[in-house]
């Protein structure tokens, strides 16, 4: 890797550290505050997949590709992952 491919590499390995990081201490402190594996695991996956209200009224009101920038914005989601997730919400 060469140049900007490289310090973006660096950047996410820097970032995926951080995570991992962050997911210890979740665990730390979830072992600490009694929280077992499954509800942890459960409240994982309902934070990750909330949707802002604002995205909801624009899907509703048929303006997706607003509704995705939204729903990127508020959540740091890639476009895929946000596609993505209009689908789901679709199906």
């Amino acid at each position: 890797m060469f140049g900007r491919a490289a310090q973006q590499q660096k950047q996410i390995d820097h970032l995926q550290a951080q995570v991992r990081g962050l997911e210890a201490l979740v665990g730390e402190l979830a072992g600490r505050a009694g929280v077992g594996e499954a509800e942890l695991r459960q409240l994982r996956d309902r934070s990750g997949r909330q949707i802002p209200a604002e995205c909801r009224r624009l899907v509703d009101e048929g303006r997706t590709i607003e509704a995705i920038k939204v729903y990127r914005e508020h959540t740091g989601a890639g476009l895929k992952d946000a596609i993505d997730r209009y689908r789901e919400r679709e199906g």
